[in-house]
């Protein structure tokens, strides 16, 4: 399917990639290190995945969570978004939705449109919610997404410790993903 070459809405090259799947997402990932492995960019025993739901929490600044799942970690620091503990967002926080009045974007923004966070990331709040390697909880199929899109406005929707879940076969004009390069 390539439904990710043709969104309801207009992107460029600089946007962040929606109607991606969490197989297309690890198809991709698969993709890139074999690749970068044949042209000498990354080392053996290196690779591309999607980030782990616990490395999405690092990233994105929080503490200790309580749970053992992502669905028991789900809204469990209250009060603490990307861009710190004010609500509403102020101006430049990120990509979210059109009634915040936050960006001047509708739908997806370039990435890196947004200041980066204190470890130099950008969009973990806002733009597109991403895809983790990680199961919502163990016995399902179901998969955890972080991070919140353009068309969410709610405060418990874009908590930094947020979390949506979605079947990996999936695909919508509010999700997309991340790569991180492990090992070597």
């Amino acid at each position: 399917d390539e439904g990710w070459k043709k969104p309801r809405f207009k992107q460029e090259n600089t946007h962040p990639v929606v109607r991606v799947s969490w197989n297309d997402a690890q198809a991709f990932c698969a993709w890139l290190t074999k690749k970068e492995l044949a042209a000498g960019k990354i080392k053996a025993g290196q690779k591309y995945r999607l980030p782990t739901d616990a490395e999405w929490s690092v990233a994105v600044g929080l503490g200790e969570e309580k749970g053992n799942t992502p669905r028991e970690k789900g809204m469990g620091i209250k009060g603490v978004y990307p861009w710190g503990k004010e609500w509403p967002p102020p101006v430049g926080a990120g990509n979210y939705s059109t009634r915040l009045n936050v960006d001047k974007f509708d739908y997806t923004a370039p990435v890196g449109s947004f200041a980066a966070n204190q470890f130099g990331l950008h969009d973990l709040g806002g733009n597109v919610w991403e895809w983790c390697e990680d199961k919502y909880i163990p016995t399902s199929a179901l998969r955890v997404l972080r991070g919140a899109s353009w068309g969410y406005y709610v405060p418990g929707s874009v908590l930094s410790s947020g979390r949506l879940n979605f079947t990996p076969g999936g695909r919508s004009d509010i999700i997309g993903f991340r790569c991180v390069l492990v090992g070597g």
